[in-house]
């Protein structure tokens, strides 16, 4: 007897559901009998048509408009009906894999599977995933959820004060690597150590299918680079090693990224006699063998290799072949944008993506040196070109201005009338704090002083209490104590803070500049200011259009560009009003 459901798209029937309630799916060709005894079966589960449809949506996360996503999802219905039926009779068979050579930062042999291949991979990991994960030690790194490199990273760090009683004693590292993990990797050890949790013959025969898909010299061995089974899959056979490594060896601190671990401990004996026994654990148990130049014992202090980065007991650099490579790349790429090739946005997610890496490293010099270099061979596009200086912060004043609601520009009109403001509600018959709303949106934007709206007692008794601009107007009174400021004096503040983290036009940051720092720090050289004001404005007819936050017109002025004439150090130095004060009155009673 065959049973053939129709998808509903979500309505109910009772020829869709299995008698707890749960769809039985979009095809389903067993006996009813045999049906009702295995539904609850591994193998039906991976089979499910609610299952490979998740499994497509994970396959084309990030991929959506590559055009084999497009095409699939075209017939998405027919074509998981048809990877449904295939699975179900165990007709399926992945297509060849296609194969490439990546050369960065060393040759590795990429495998990719066809798409509708990886939605397989997807449900197969949808349902077995959660049978092994519950069984990973916690210092398993790779390819998890939560986990991660930089995960990894921090452990290592954790563990070497640990064992370094904070960094005051010696410390040693066994540092190993599998020799050719992935092209060496027994099929017939996989699948028993698989079959210690999946019970069900048929998912058994189906990642057989999988990993014979993928042909090497020696048959029955290797999986592809690129697949997420294979990256599962390496979990998996590896965790067998985690588990000898903890619980016979007793190893306390022990991490794994794939096929790298360490181990860490104070007696470098303790660690030559691990490496003897996990070599022969390796060899006996899983057919495989460690690498006889990557696995040594390692002092901390010399550095230890791990993970992209060389760490120290307290500092870490990056390694120099991800430098190396890295320089390579950024040579690529400006030759492509010189080509016009590429557009400077996605040269920015390379960059952005490299500095957030080595962030994680002692590189701040590094860093600076790299903004440099790219401001340099990457400028902004050069825009319109602006002769008349007075007339561009006329109108660059009057689009700020015209960003505000109409009903806001006219509270300002009437607040510089001087008017009070239960004045200027009764005048426009609206509600008080509806008129302190818009004084906070104005002072936001920049278009009213915090200081004409407020005494300074008040502003000066707000501002500590306030540590974000994503701070609540509650907490901030909770912290003030003081009955006389209300929540709409608060919010006036709160927006003053706002306003300072905003993205503004860089006229508005050269004014502010020109103000508290060029005229405190060079009030009696006129001349100099001078000079340097035709600087600004030279700068402003190059970059009428340019807009950012105050820290990145800082960064960008102290930097990289030269404007100031002053060193370095008085350059970075904030001259408060009162320190202007004293040092003005101080030259001039000695003139």
């Amino acid at each position: 007897m065959v049973i053939v459901n129709n998808h509903n798209n979500g309505v109910n029937s009772n020829n869709n559901v299995n008698n707890n309630g749960r769809p039985v799916g979009i095809v389903h060709l067993f006996p009813l009998g045999h049906l009702l005894m295995a539904n609850n079966d591994l193998y039906i589960e991976i089979c499910s048509y609610e299952n490979l449809e998740r499994a497509f949506q994970k396959a084309r996360s990030g991929k959506t408009l590559k055009p084999y996503v497009i095409e699939f999802e075209q017939r998405l219905k027919e074509n998981l009906q048809t990877l449904q039926v295939e699975l179900f009779f165990q007709t399926y068979k992945p297509r060849p894999l296609e194969t490439f050579i990546l050369r960065d930062p060393k040759t590795r042999k990429i495998s990719k599977s066809d798409f509708r291949d990886r939605v397989v991979h997807h449900a197969i990991c949808n349902i077995i995933e959660s049978l092994f994960e519950k069984g990973f030690i916690f210092d398993s790194y790779a390819n998890r959820i939560g986990k991660g490199t930089l995960k990894a990273i921090e452990r290592f760090e954790y563990f070497a004060r640990i064992v370094s009683r904070g960094h005051t004693r010696p410390c040693s590292v066994l540092k190993a690597d599998i020799r050719h993990y992935f092209e060496t990797l027994d099929h017939t050890i996989l699948l028993k150590v698989l079959g210690k949790k999946i019970q069900d013959q048929r998912a058994l025969w189906l990642i057989q299918v999988i990993l014979s898909n993928h042909q090497t010299e020696e048959p029955g061995k290797g999986m592809p680079l690129g697949n997420l089974t294979s990256q599962f899959f390496a979990n998996v056979f590896l965790n067998e090693l985690d588990q000898f490594v903890k619980h016979k060896l007793r190893a306390k601190y022990y991490i794994r990224y794939v096929d790298d671990f360490v181990i860490l401990d104070s007696s470098k004996e303790r660690l030559i006699e691990y490496k003897a026994k996990i070599d022969l654990f390796l060899r006996d148990r899983l057919n495989l063998n460690l690498h006889p130049d990557k696995s040594k014992i390692l002092r901390l202090e010399h550095g230890v290799g791990f993970l992209g980065l060389r760490i120290f007991p307290l500092h870490k650099r990056i390694q120099k072949r991800n430098i190396r490579r890295f320089d390579k790349k950024f040579k690529q790429l400006h030759t492509l944008y010189q080509n016009s090739h590429i557009e400077r946005e996605k040269v920015v997610e390379h960059f952005e993506g490299w500095l957030s890496y080595i962030s994680h490293a002692n590189t701040f010099k590094y860093r600076k040196h790299l903004v440099r270099m790219f401001n340099q061979l990457f400028p902004l596009e050069k825009p319109i070109q602006t002769y008349h200086i007075a007339k561009h912060q006329h109108f660059v004043a009057k689009t700020e201005e015209a960003s505000l609601q109409f009903s806001v520009q006219k509270t300002l009109q009437l607040f510089k009338k001087g008017m009070s403001i239960e004045q200027i509600a009764k005048e426009r018959d609206i509600r008080v704090s509806t008129v302190w709303s818009h004084l906070a949106n104005l002072i936001e934007f920049n278009q009213l002083s915090l200081w004409k709206v407020l005494p300074e007692e008040k502003i000066r008794k707000i501002l500590p209490s306030i540590l974000s601009e994503n701070d609540q107007l509650k907490e901030i009174k909770q912290k003030i104590q003081d009955h006389s400021i209300n929540y709409d004096e608060i919010n006036c503040v709160l927006a003053y803070v706002k306003s300072k983290d905003r993205i503004k036009n860089i006229l508005y940051h050269l004014n502010w500049y020109k103000k508290f720092h060029c005229l405190r720090k060079c009030y009696f050289n006129r001349k100099q200011r001078k000079e340097c004001s035709m600087k600004f404005d030279k700068f402003v007819a190059g970059n009428p259009a340019l807009q950012m936050k105050r820290n990145e017109f800082l960064d960008i002025f102290n930097n990289h560009i030269t404007i100031c004439v002053l060193p370095q150090k008085e350059k970075l130095q904030f001259v408060s009003w009162k320190q202007f004060q004293m040092i003005k009155c101080h030259i001039l009673r000695h003139k």
